[in-house]
């Protein structure tokens, strides 16, 4: 047997069972059972512990891209059975890959599947669903939406309750991508996939009728246009060609055995049918009766309301009459504390006047000294300033006066000093002049004859011994000498 007709048979048993199970994307509505309460979800007891999810809730407008790509990966590959399968403990999930590497795993749970969504090269899943929620995550684990199984749009409070199990669920989901790489991968014959396929149309119908039913979902996929759904439009394409492919090939030999479970695939879908009609006339019932009750609740607090109310106006109107007297009463007492108040208030308008104006001439009082204060500083500076003048002049003329007895002396020491200078050039030159005086009397005295030189000889020494000699010429020059000195002396 060829590969290729294996995959055939296997295409064609997908498409049988998908057709006779009458649940594709196009199928009438079916209602989703309601999810079980928060407080009795049992899958925590078989999952091992882990850290409850971080929540950093989104809103709507940006939360609902998660589930979109989740609806659109499982539409995507909905006609086809999966590409393989791989031991996981003691399951056997299944697994579908697209050709640009986005991942669905389907892991055996109870009675049906667990699905895990991946982006292409994550090791971590983007998306959980289970049969009564659907998790959003984004980076690193954390909780950014949470749907129901109807794909209602779930509160903040809801996403902080089931936090848990959303935490155990993103940890599982990474072990199961780590185990669908390392295990080995495992043909899923046809003889398997005709006994899954009922369980995992069951488990994927419910999440498909939501996208399309929901209608705040719906609208935001008209804002959105389509953008999420498309990422997978090309591997729909490349799926539905290949289901064409095997539903051609339905007629061979190969896939004649998958017949023999039309008739019991039927009956299934007829129970489920009868089942979920059952439930909804259940559902109603109860919704009926709740209304009665909740109508004769209503009836009953209308009475007594009424009651409360007739009651609450008898003593309205006995508190009327009190309240007259106590507002009259209370009138008086306000005009006595008015009359009070104006007069206390006229009083301290008084005293606060009186104060005023004694701040008033206080401040003058102040005013004044302060001016005064200031003119008397005026006045001291001036003088001070008047005694630096007087100072600084004074120290100006000592100084002109110093300066002017120095150059005074300097002028007088340079006189005497003048003066001395010529005095000792006139003595010089009288010295010179006796020298050379003297120099011509010895020259003189040479020339003279003996005689003539004896008597000068001997007039020099008479008259150095005061006594007159043959010259007279020479003592009357002494008498004259002496009379001048005589009259010096008159």
């Amino acid at each position: 047997m060829t590969r290729i007709g294996l995959k055939a048979r296997l295409a064609a048993a997908g498409a049988v069972a998908l057709a006779l199970a009458a649940c594709d994307d196009r199928g009438s509505r079916v209602d989703v059972p309601e999810p079980a309460p928060l407080a009795e979800l049992s899958a925590a007891e078989a999952l091992p512990y882990a850290e409850p999810a971080r929540v950093d809730y989104l809103e709507p407008a940006r939360g609902y891209a998660w589930a979109e790509r989740a609806y659109g990966l499982q539409r995507a590959v909905y006609d086809t059975p999966p590409d393989y399968g791989f031991d996981y403990g003691d399951v056997e999930p299944l697994a579908w890959v697209t050709e640009d590497d986005w991942v669905m795993y389907a892991e055996p749970w109870d009675d049906g599947y667990r699905y895990y969504y991946y982006e292409p090269g994550e090791d971590y899943p983007y998306f959980i669903r289970d049969d009564d929620y659907g998790y959003g995550y984004g980076d690193g684990g954390v909780l950014v939406a949470v749907f129901d199984a109807g794909g209602r749009y779930l509160p903040v409070d809801v996403v902080y309750q089931v936090a848990p199990l959303a935490g155990r669920y993103y940890v599982r989901g990474h072990d199961l991508r780590s185990a669908g790489r390392r295990a080995p991968r495992i043909r899923v014959t046809e003889q398997i996939w005709a006994q899954r396929a009922p369980q995992v149309i069951r488990t994927a119908d419910p999440w498909l009728r939501a996208a399309r039913d929901d209608r705040q979902w719906r609208a935001w996929r008209e804002r959105d246009q389509d953008r999420e759904l498309r990422r997978f439009e090309r591997e729909a394409s490349r799926r539905a060609e290949r289901t064409r492919q095997w539903r051609e090939q339905a007629d061979r030999p190969e896939v004649a055995g998958l017949r023999v479970n039309q008739d019991q695939w039927r009956r299934e879908a007829g129970n489920r049918q009868q089942q979920a009609e059952r439930q909804r006339l259940q559902v109603d019932r109860q919704r009926a009766g709740e209304r009665e009750r909740w109508e004769q609740a209503q009836r009953d607090e209308r009475h007594l309301a009424e009651r409360v109310q007739a009651q609450r106006q008898r003593q309205a109107e006995r508190q009327q009459v009190q309240q007259g007297e106590e507002q009259r009463r209370q009138r008086a007492d306000r005009q006595h504390q008015q009359v009070e108040q104006q007069a206390r208030r006229q009083r301290q308008a008084a005293d606060q006047q009186r104060q005023h104006a004694e701040r008033q001439q206080q401040q003058r009082a102040e005013q004044q000294q302060r001016r005064k204060q200031a003119e008397q500083q005026a006045q001291q500076q001036r003088q001070r300033a008047d005694q630096q003048r007087q100072h600084a002049e004074r120290q100006q003329r000592q100084q002109a006066e110093q300066q002017q007895r120095r150059q005074q002396a300097d002028q007088q020491r340079q006189q005497a000093e003048h003066r001395q200078r010529e005095q000792a050039q006139q003595q010089r030159q009288q010295a010179e002049q006796r020298q050379q005086a003297h120099q011509q009397r010895q020259r003189a005295e040479h020339q003279r004859p003996q005689p003539q030189r004896q008597q000068q000889a001997e007039a020099r020494s008479a008259q150095q011994h005061g006594q007159p000699t043959a010259a007279r010429g020479g003592g009357g020059g002494g008498g004259q000498g002496k009379g001048r000195g005589h009259d010096r002396k008159d």
